[in-house]
């Protein structure tokens, strides 16, 4: 696009993503945390810059499967258009946001492992096939099938554009029981 801030960002996820519905719009925020690191030619060492932070807002889909994947402190990686906007706060000061509208997110591979889970969605019904998804083995309910299923395959359930909350919730049993006094390390 022509005179758009595009940015790659490599941070960490510095809070906890949450979701938001306005007027039938699925939103997520969240914060990331990046700090520059250089090597110093004299001594040899690594040093560290300032931490930085910007907010991250990501909408429909993409925003569904942030708040189900990341976690606060993970790696990431963020693709997006940088939006530097004015306003005033409370007590009327001028302040300036830094704000990344993101297209695409994703686990920085280079600082551990992930596993990639598709989610899947239902149809809308149409005359012709019954709301059924192609290749899908007919069930009571075509076109939905059932959330154990799901969760079984540790998958997210989308069903009529949101997510079946308690297929989530199973899900997060399973990997908090598989990581119970597990130290996770990046």
């Amino acid at each position: 696009m022509i005179n758009d801030g595009q940015i790659y960002l490599a941070g960490f996820v510095a809070t906890q993503p949450t979701r938001k519905i306005n007027g039938g719009k699925v939103s997520a925020s969240m914060r990331v945390a990046f700090t520059p690191r250089w090597i110093s030619r004299e001594t040899g060492e690594w040093s560290d810059g300032p931490t930085s932070f910007v907010n991250v807002t990501c909408w429909r889909a993409l925003a569904e499967n942030v708040v189900v994947s990341l976690r606060k402190g993970e790696p990431v990686l963020i693709m997006g258009r940088l939006r530097v906007r004015r306003y005033d706060d409370k007590e009327g000061v001028a302040r300036t946001a830094v704000e990344v509208e993101a297209s695409s997110i994703g686990h920085d591979l280079t600082r551990g492992v992930s596993a990639f889970s598709r989610t899947r969605r239902a149809f809308a019904g149409t005359a012709g096939d019954q709301g059924q998804k192609p290749d899908a083995p007919a069930s009571e309910d075509p076109g939905r099938e059932s959330a154990a299923e799901f969760a079984a395959n540790g998958q997210a359930v989308v069903v009529d554009g949101a997510f079946d909350e308690s297929a989530v919730a199973e899900l997060t049993r399973q990997i908090d029981e598989e990581l119970d006094g597990a130290t996770v390390t990046f």
